[in-house]
């Protein structure tokens, strides 16, 4: 399917189009699937949900700029409003069924990472922490001591939301500037 053809498809449907972005490798697109296809079940008739398998389709997953699978994609009315990458919860699913049907302009913020996994990461950032003042290596575990830190918290740092906002508000204004 090509990007135009995708477009034109996404226009003439009047219903929000959630579009999965999955491969039949993926581990976590398989852990998705199920959920997607009973909050989808339960939203039949509401929001269509659309599946693009991203070996058959790599030039329009690159056009559409999908970095990672699962993602999903959120349209309402041609236009999308938002884009989530990674396994959700049912839960999560739900909400952002029904935030698509709403008349606000962008679904709500993504719940973000667990309260385990937050633990899990902070508790291996630090043990490398401790490991680089043992080791000849302080560096290289310094930096991944960092690296893993950063990743229990990214969710809440400001200069990084203010970043994804500005780069996922830039494809839909190229493309607003396009058809104009």
């Amino acid at each position: 399917m090509q990007l135009e053809e995708f477009r034109t498809k996404l226009a003439a449907t009047a219903q929000p189009v959630v579009v999965d972005i999955w491969a039949p490798w993926c581990g976590p697109c398989r852990t998705l699937s199920p959920r997607l296809d009973e909050v989808g079940g339960e939203f039949a008739g509401q929001v269509e949900v659309w599946k693009i398998n991203a070996d058959e389709e790599p030039a329009l997953v690159r056009e559409l700029r999908v970095m990672g699978i699962p993602t999903l994609l959120f349209y309402r009315h041609g236009t999308e409003i938002a884009r989530r990458t990674g396994v959700q919860s049912v839960g999560a699913l739900r909400e952002m069924f029904t935030a698509a049907l709403a008349d606000d302009p962008a679904l709500p913020v993504q719940a973000g990472l667990s309260d385990t996994t937050r633990l899990l990461r902070l508790a291996s950032g630090i043990a490398l922490l401790v490991l680089a003042a043992f080791t000849g290596w302080p560096w290289l575990l310094l930096g991944a001591a960092g690296v893993i830190l950063f990743s229990a918290v990214y969710d809440r740092c400001p200069a990084r939301n203010a970043l994804m906002d500005r780069l996922h508000r830039a494809p839909a204004e190229s493309d607003a500037a396009s058809r104009s």
